[in-house]
């Protein structure tokens, strides 16, 4: 294999910072008010066609329904992993990064389904993951034989030798994936632990009997790290990304790109001992990230280098995006989002995280759009396939309030598909779970398109069959359910997105912080420069009681609430925001001047 590689100049880490911060920005992004659907491939829908019926979704049962994503108003699909693999770990462990797995589909599916998008104004945004590979893949299996280039695309250790003399890890890095750790604890396979011992994550190095050698490996044992150190390993992940970009593809989501950034000198890790087993249940959070990921001297450049294919001269015509997953502090954040705002930001999961209550959720708010760079696209998420569905974490009524808050920001909005069902979180039986920490298969259950037997219109196939079972709590709010309720949550995700795209304050305005009377309703508001529409967003945080909250330092008197969050459309409906608006208990209303 030869590949061309492409020089890059040394610098310091401050000069990279500022070239960064200067780059040239492209105007007027049409990220910039994307609609972004997650779709989980393998539980999202069957085509009708295929027979017999396999029991997961497919690439042509995207297509099919394109119609209702485009109903919804969606303008992006972002699609979760649909390369071949060996489904250890979701489809994250790839097996070749420049295929389809051949239960979802073919490369002519893929085609298809970018061409039945492109007629609709529906751009896509697929899944990027640099920083692992599946042991099954053909690189891993040359490098752990030493074959020619291949040697040190991993990250290979000898280890160092043990008080017993056989080979240990070189250093304390942990796996990110050492939440099994606690459940072992808990069956009591852990007994020489004292009771006042955390329990020990589990090491990211594996010993490799074919290459007598260590590698590593930060999240499961079939994900060994790429080496992004080697010039050569760079390269061929960059070259994945311009084959999705020649298929026609419009942006990638890159996975844990925080990991890709490590000291080669594998120096130990400081142990975080403000660490609590009762705010944790992982191991892994023992360890403080400096070296194993996070290590800006090597990831700044790596994330530099990729965002440079989206602006080679070849696609410079094209509107191409990156957004990055990178759960970090706000400062490491605020870093990355520098390198190339223009065409790369990290996910806003401050919001995700925030506790739901006002006071937080303002100040996160607040602090976000502060920080924002001119040049950057921000950002707006409230669930993914790997945390807890909105509903579960919040209760349905909060769920809707927050769905509001979040829409009506700026920037990209990112719902995760079943979000706007207002899924909950399935029960699985021990026996059905796929995900290797037993945790987040619940999030992840087949889409209700209707509520017929066995399997809610998901797969005709056997429900022993499925890759996941149907969460038959939730067949109530099956699309055709939903379709015939004005009041369903569907319904209020149409009616937001559909006011999105008709307000220009929601289109272009910018965010401006505002305050209320009542420290349990969150205000803010969105202004367009241009042509001076605002609008305004209240939510009433309180559980149990209606509230009444004025917003003194709204630069409009008299408006009309357009949405409810519990009512949705509203007729009419005027208020004086200066003397105040009642606002139901869990609910949002989104206010414009009358």
């Amino acid at each position: 294999m030869v590949l061309e590689i492409h020089n890059i100049n040394n610098r310091g880490n401050s000069s990279l910072l500022d070239t960064y911060t200067h780059s040239a920005a492209r105007a007027h992004s049409s990220w910039s008010n994307a609609v972004v659907y997650q779709v989980y491939p393998w539980t999202f829908a069957e085509d009708s066609d295929r027979q017999p019926q396999l029991g997961h979704g497919s690439i042509r049962g995207i297509e099919e329904r394109l119609p209702y994503l485009e109903a919804l108003g969606v303008n992006a699909v972002w699609l979760s992993p649909f390369y071949p693999s060996p489904m250890v770990d979701g489809g994250y462990d790839v097996a070749d990064f420049k295929n389809i797995h051949p239960d979802l589909g073919t490369l002519e599916d893929f085609d298809s389904l970018v061409r039945a998008a492109r007629r609709r104004h529906i751009r896509l945004m697929v899944d990027f993951i640099p920083n692992h590979s599946s042991n099954a893949h053909e690189w891993f299996q040359k490098s752990r034989r030493r074959e020619g280039e291949y040697d040190d695309w991993y990250i290979w250790h000898p280890g160092i030798e043990g008080e017993n003399g056989e080979r240990q890890p070189p250093n304390n890095w942990a796996s990110v994936f050492s939440m099994p750790q606690r459940q072992a604890r808990a069956r009591g396979e852990m007994e020489w632990l004292r009771d006042d011992e955390w329990t020990p994550p589990l090491p990211a190095w594996e010993w490799d009997e074919v290459r007598n050698e260590f590698y590593l490996h930060s999240f499961a044992v079939e994900q060994p790290d790429l080496n992004w150190s080697n010039p050569y390993v760079r390269e061929a992940m960059k070259d994945v990304m311009r084959f999705w970009l020649d298929r026609g593809v419009d942006g990638f989501r890159i996975d844990a790109v925080n990991h890709i950034g490590k000291n080669m000198k594998f120096p130990d890790e400081e142990i975080n001992t403000a660490y609590n087993e009762e705010w944790s249940d992982n191991p892994y959070d023992q360890i403080i990230r400096h070296h194993s990921c996070n290590y800006p001297r090597t990831l700044h450049e790596y994330i530099w280098e990729m965002t440079q294919v989206l602006k080679d001269e070849t696609y410079e015509h094209r509107d191409l995006r990156i957004i990055l997953e990178a759960y970090m502090g706000e400062s490491d954040l605020r870093d990355i989002d520098a390198i190339a705002p223009e065409v790369a930001s990290t996910f806003n999961f401050g919001s995700l995280m925030a506790s739901w209550d006002a006071n937080n959720r303002k100040i996160q708010m607040d602090y976000y759009h502060e920080r924002l760079l001119r040049e950057a696209v921000p950002n707006q998420v409230n669930g993914n396939h790997d945390k807890s569905r909105l509903v579960s974490r919040l209760g349905d009524e909060s769920a809707r309030a927050a769905a509001v808050v979040s829409l009506f920001l700026p920037g990209m909005r990112f719902i995760y598909n079943g979000e706007e069902l207002g899924l909950a979180d399935a029960e699985i039986p021990e026996d059905r779970r796929m995900d290797p920490n037993g945790l987040r298969d619940p999030e992840r259950t087949p889409i209700p398109w209707d509520d017929s037997l066995p399997n809610n219109g998901f797969s005709n196939a056997q429900p022993e069959d499925l890759w996941l079972p149907v969460n038959h709590a939730d067949s109530h709010k099956a699309v055709t359910r939903q379709e015939g309720d004005n009041k369903s949550s569907l319904a209020l995700y149409r009616a937001a997105l559909r006011l999105c795209h008709d307000l220009p304050a929601a289109r272009t305005g910018k965010y401006c912080s505002l305050q209320t009377d009542n420290d349990q309703v969150l205000a803010y508001g969105r202004e367009d420069e241009g042509t001076g529409a605002q609008l305004i967003v209240l939510t009433n945080f309180n559980h149990e009681h209606a509230i009444k909250a004025c917003v003194p330092e709204s630069s409009f008197v008299i408006g009309e609430v357009v949405l409810s969050s519990l009512e949705v459309e509203q007729k009419n409906q005027r208020v004086d925001v200066r003397v105040g608006v009642t606002l139901a208990p869990n609910e949002s209303l989104v206010i414009v001047r009358a």
